[in-house]
């Protein structure tokens, strides 16, 4: 028996009208193929939207994966052994929900798209700094670009709480992960009433610039 495989209704960016993906093309990013064949979860238009966001949570946690262990191997300064084991830490953990949600995929009738391109051509977290980077530049990025992933997840949350509430509460627990990563970056440079913990000590008399901070 032949087997046909669906065009899928994908999205690149945020702002992006969908776009059509077709079985067999390489140059689509991402491309997500629909099974032919009776599966569980949403159907249609609620099928298409729990694909939207857990293609884009995806590509976000492939992201933060590569970037977590780039960060790993090349900090330095004062806090070079606990950032180091931090991020290894978080490395697993985001590569442990970026396996869920791809067979969360799976499993809603749905191919993952966790090809390299696919990465590069529709994350909207950049790259980290090659070469040596120091504790306090480790500590400003992902503090930042962790908080801009819980914001993307948050969106898929609202996006499939109401159609499916299983993929809505999958995202609800890549959210607290990327959240408590976010906080543990955040409180190296948490002022209290004791110590302003700018981070300046850190980052060669200039304060961490922390998101919503002016940073």
């Amino acid at each position: 028996m032949r087997y046909t495989l669906l065009a899928a209704t994908l999205f690149a960016t945020a702002i992006a009208s969908p776009a059509i993906a077709q079985q067999g093309a390489t140059g689509g990013f991402p491309t997500n193929s629909l099974s032919d064949r009776p599966h569980g979860g949403p159907q249609g238009a609620d099928q298409r939207a729990s694909i939207q966001a857990l293609q884009q949570t995806l590509t976000e946690l492939q992201q933060l994966q590569l970037q977590t262990k780039q960060a790993h191997w090349n900090v330095s300064g004062t806090l070079y052994y606990p950032l180091h084991e931090l991020l290894q830490d978080h490395y697993e953990g985001v590569g442990k929900y970026a396996d869920e949600v791809a067979e969360r995929l799976l499993a809603i009738g749905a191919s993952s798209d966790g090809r390299a391109n696919t990465i590069v051509r529709t994350s909207r977290i950049p790259e980290y700094p090659g070469g040596f980077t120091d504790d306090a530049q480790v500590i400003g990025w992902f503090a930042r670009y962790y908080l801009t992933t819980s914001t993307e997840i948050g969106q898929g949350i609202k996006a499939t709480e109401d159609k499916d509430p299983t993929t809505s509460n999958l995202l609800q627990e890549v959210q607290h992960a990327i959240d408590k990563y976010q906080w543990q970056m955040r409180a190296m440079i948490q002022p209290t009433p004791t110590d302003p913990n700018t981070g300046a000590d850190l980052n060669a008399g200039r304060p961490i610039m922390m998101p919503g901070a002016g940073g």
